[in-house]
Order: structure tokens, then C-alpha cells, then sequence
């Protein structure tokens, strides 16, 4: 099969799709930034797109049946998977009933389907009546795949290769680096590591206040989620009798909206406290909002990303969006050779097999606890890092990945 892939945001994610279809015997190209006229004038099968729903509509119908005219299913353009960096709700920007349906016609009637990397947040669009939401975990792949330029360099965008591409090479992922930094590289070096955002201006930015009903659930599921770790949001939010509410989509954007500081920003915040009280300067934090708890934390920047192999651990509270272990950032600490350390919530279990106890915390205690043991033993540490390697690239490997969301979107 041919695949195109393309869109804005986190194109690491595309980087390793590509490779793992290429090693999967299919043909791919890396259509970034942009979709150039050169990769289109041919037969294109499907497209794994970033951020769908920030393109026109009738720029993505334009696009399928553009491409249609060069074979494929007769009379139907390729089909779109849109993977979904947000909650699918979110992702379409509906906020009635009418619009959730008008938005699932659309992707029916354009063989639209979206990945989602969260199991309770693809049940909870499910609900709300989104046909075409599917769950699978994201994956991870070794390598990256490039071929060479006609100027003696290598073609990773807008370059199709398949299996037999003259000159394939293919990359550890973790070769690929970011801009650098050397203060910041230096920092993460032999430190426990934590980059990511302590407050999200960006959810209340220009919008009214939460209700006090709606906050008090999203605390009461976030409480009964932090007891019971095994639990994604609907498993929690049934517990707290709130099934009824889970198919109002405006109940449930304000609820995600609550929900989202209640949960994960409040697990970044007390992680982070006591870390940096129990660790001190061995603890190295990086990313805006943090001033808002009193916390010093380095600018917002892409450059420890080259230094996750050489901290001596480096840390997942998780996701803003979704209650998961396995999204993107984790991924990239795995596939940059980092030591991952997480708390313990949803799939934790799929993301770390049998070193889930050893790599994995409940509370502020026993994650100072964990993190002091492993900041000591240089050994230990490496041990660890590469058994866990191994089970990440096996039990979440995208070549066994991908050949499912093949199938449920040709079906």
C-alpha cells in the first residue's frame, strides 16, 4: 500500500509511522511541512494526518478528490486517519449533539477515522455518538528512514521510500537531535529530568469560569482516579455515578476542561514539589507556568530532548489531554534512550511489562523514594533502562501497531 503523511504538530510521531510502514513492506512519504504537487500525481491509498480538523474542510475534500483521480477504490478518494493530539471532542470543536453529528456524517462520508491514544477518552467520544473513534496505543520504532539527495545530502520530507528505495538508509531514532542547548543538555545530565508544562494558560484563556457543580465532579473523579491508579475517566467517572452526564458534549468539554487541572495539573504540582524540596538541585525542571507554585523550572525548550539518554532519570506525571502513560513525550524519552519514570495510572502496566514496579510510583513519598535509590546506583539504572527498552520496543512496537489501524480503516 502507498501512504501519505502530513499535517502541523508533533511530527515525531510521523517520523516513526513512516519507518514502520516502510519496514512493513508499504511505500510512504513525509509530506511536511507542507503537501507539495510533486508527491501527490500518483495512486495514494490512505494518509495519517496531524491536526485534521485545523484544515478546511473543503480543502481535505479537494485533496481526496484530487488524489482519487489516480487509482485506488473506484469512485473513492484514499482514506484519512487523523490522529488525535487532543480529545476527540476537542479535536472537531462541537459543542451540541447536532455538530457531533454533522462532524461524524463528514468523516463518514470522506472515510475519515481518528486514532486515539487514550482508551477512556476514546470510550467517553464514543458516547457522545463519534463512530469513527478507535483506540489503539501510539508505538514506537527504532529507526528513521532517509534516502539520498541528488546534492550528496538525505531526503527525510517529500522523498517516497519503500523497502527497495536506492540507497535506504535507516537511523536509530534517537540519532535524530533537536536545536541544541548546551546549558540546557548540561542540566539534565546525571539529574532526574521532568520538561513539560506546569499551568496551561491556554484552557482558560478568554473563557468563563468552570461551574462549581462541573468542578466539584471533575475533583470527585480525579480523587477517585488517584486512589485507584487502574481506572481511565470513564471507568471513574461511572464510578461516581456521572454516566448520565458523559453524553452532554457541553457537560463534557467544561467537565474536561476542570478535569484536566484537577488531575494532571494537580499531579505535576505536588510531584513537583516534592521532588524539588526532597531532591534539591538534583532534580532539574524545565517548562513555563511553574512560577504559579513558587517553583524555579528553565524556559520552555526542545533542547533537553538530546539529553534524555545521560539524566538519570526522566519523568512522566502525565498527559494534559488524555489520562494515558503512552503519549507522545513518554515515547520520546523511549525511542531517545531515556530512562522513563512515571506515576502509576491507566496503562502504566502495558507501557512498563515487568519493571512496572521498579520504574513506576503511587505518591510524593515513594517517588522520592524510587527516584533517590536510582539517582545513586549508575548500574542499577542501566539495567533498567534496558530491560525496559526491550519490552517498549517489543509489547509497543508500531510494525505490530499499524497493521491493525490498517485494517479497521480499509474495513
Amino acid at each position: 500500500m502507498r501512504f501519505l503523511l502530513c499535517g502541523q504538530g508533533t511530527s515525531e510521531i510521523l517520523w516513526s509511522i513512516q519507518a514502520a510502514l516502510v519496514d512493513l513492506g508499504h511505500e510512504s512519504v513525509l509530506a511536511l511541512p507542507d503537501i507539495s504537487q510533486d508527491v501527490l500525481d500518483r495512486r495514494i491509498d490512505a494518509l495519517f494526518v496531524l491536526n485534521l480538523f485545523e484544515i478546511p474542510r473543503p480543502t481535505v475534500e479537494m485533496l481526496r478528490g484530487y488524489i482519487a483521480q489516480f487509482g485506488g477504490q473506484p469512485g473513492k478518494g484514499p482514506a484519512i486517519v487523523h490522529i488525535c493530539l487532543k480529545h476527540p471532542l476537542e479535536e472537531i470543536g462541537a459543542g451540541t449533539a447536532e455538530q457531533i453529528r454533522a462532524a461524524d456524517r463528514w468523516m463518514a462520508d470522506n472515510s475519515v477515522s481518528m486514532w486515539c491514544m487514550c482508551r477512556g477518552s476514546a470510550e467517553q467520544a464514543v458516547r457522545l455518538g463519534l463512530s469513527r473513534v478507535f483506540h489503539e496505543p501510539l508505538g514506537v520504532h527504532r529507526w528513521i528512514c532517509t534516502a539520498p539527495a541528488a546534492d550528496d545530502s538525505v531526503d527525510l520530507y517529500k522523498r517516497w521510500m519503500a523497502p527497495d528505495t536506492p540507497g535506504l538508509q535507516r537511523h536509530p531514532y534517537a540519532a535524530m537531535k533537536g536545536p541544541s542547548d548546551h546549558m540546557a543538555e548540561t542540566s539534565a545530565r546525571d539529574r532526574v529530568l521532568y520538561l513539560g508544562q506546569g499551568w496551561p494558560d491556554h484552557l482558560e484563556s478568554g473563557r468563563e469560569p468552570v461551574s462549581p457543580a462541573i468542578q466539584r465532579d471533575a475533583e470527585a473523579v480525579a480523587a477517585t482516579m488517584m486512589e485507584q491508579p487502574a481506572l481511565h475517566r470513564v471507568q471513574a467517572m461511572d464510578k461516581c455515578g456521572l454516566a448520565g452526564h458523559s453524553v452532554d458534549p457541553a457537560w463534557t468539554l467544561e467537565f474536561n476542561r476542570a478535569f484536566t487541572i484537577a488531575f494532571a495539573v494537580e499531579n505535576r504540582r505536588r510531584f513537583a514539589i516534592a521532588l524539588r524540596h526532597g531532591l534539591g538541585e538534583g532534580f532539574a525542571l524545565w517548562g513555563n507556568g511553574w512560577e504559579r507554585f513558587g517553583l524555579d523550572a528553565g524556559p520552555v525548550s526542545a533542547a533537553p530532548r538530546n539529553a534524555y539518554h545521560s539524566a538519570a532519570a526522566c519523568l512522566d506525571f502525565g498527559s494534559l489531554a488524555y489520562d494515558t502513560a503512552i503519549f507522545p513525550r513518554t515515547l520520546e524519552i523511549v525511542k531517545r534512550n531515556g530512562l522513563l519514570v512515571s506515576w502509576r495510572h491507566a496503562d502504566t502496566a502495558q507501557l512498563f511489562g515487568a519493571c512496572e514496579d521498579a520504574l513506576t510510583f503511587t505518591g510524593e513519598d515513594d517517588a522520592l523514594r524510587l527516584l533517590s535509590a536510582l539517582s545513586t546506583d549508575a548500574d542499577h539504572r542501566a539495567r533498567l533502562r534496558s530491560a525496559h527498552l526491550d519490552h517498549c520496543f517489543d509489547a509497543l512496537a508500531l510494525t505490530a501497531i499499524l497493521p491493525r489501524v490498517i485494517a479497521r480503516v480499509r474495513g
